[in-house]
């Protein structure tokens, strides 16, 4: 080796972003878990929306540059992370593009839970 590794902010910079590369990309949050109390007291409907819904935003995370999430995301979709789950899920699942086919049903079961936010209440005007 010609120059040492510690004397060069190119070499270290090279080195980096390679070992960046090679390191899978960590997902900033874990989607929230659902307890086993909540399973109980939810419709398999409101369950079914918040796993897809919960996959989605950590797809979206994964993609996005680390330690610029938030703000990429905020500038992205235009919204919040924090306050994404306070929408209607009918707003988010346009929002997050999301396609699926139980959800995307105007008529099936989900109709139920289209006007009802992430943890199942109704959601706060100010959002929507």
């Amino acid at each position: 080796m010609l120059v040492s590794p510690g004397k060069s902010s190119r070499l270290r910079e090279l080195r980096e972003r390679a070992m960046a590369m090679k390191q899978p990309a960590a997902v900033a949050e874990q989607p929230q878990s659902i307890g086993v109390e909540a399973d109980k007291t939810m419709s398999p409907e409101l369950l079914l929306a918040r796993r897809v819904i919960d996959q989605r935003l950590a797809e979206i995370e994964a993609a996005l540059p680390v330690g610029k999430q938030r703000r990429m995301f905020k500038i992205r979709y235009g919204v919040e992370l924090e306050q994404i789950r306070d929408l209607p899920i009918k707003r988010i699942v346009g929002l997050l593009e999301i396609v699926h086919p139980q959800l995307n049903n105007p008529l099936g079961s989900m109709k139920r839970i289209a006007e009802l936010n992430y943890n199942g209440a109704e959601p706060n005007n100010s959002l929507v």
